[in-house]
């Protein structure tokens, strides 16, 4: 895998070229002014820096064997609410 980097101006002139390295899975970074601004690669590219066991849970989410969850906090626990006779058997065992 490959880094290739072009500026704003000679990535819009060489737009096919850029679009061609990122199907074979090269990096293409975008600059405005010497500033990334953008990469281009392709949907399935392993991010820098992935562990070996983060590729291989985006593999097998790709394949459909696994679903990926949302990062962040699991939300709190609540108790259902109680109705009807499950009501009534709760107060039978007071």
């Amino acid at each position: 895998m490959k880094l290739l980097s072009y500026g704003v101006r000679e990535f819009q002139a060489r737009l096919g070229e850029a679009l061609r390295a990122a199907g074979r899975g090269d990096r293409v970074v975008i600059t405005s002014r010497g500033r990334a601004v953008a990469v281009l690669a392709r949907p399935d590219a392993d991010e820098p820096g992935d562990s070996p066991e983060d590729r291989r849970r985006k593999r097998l989410a790709a394949e459909g064997k696994l679903r990926l969850g949302k990062r962040g906090p699991a939300p709190p626990y609540r108790l259902p609410r109680v109705r009807g006779l499950a009501r009534q058997l709760e107060a039978d065992r007071r």
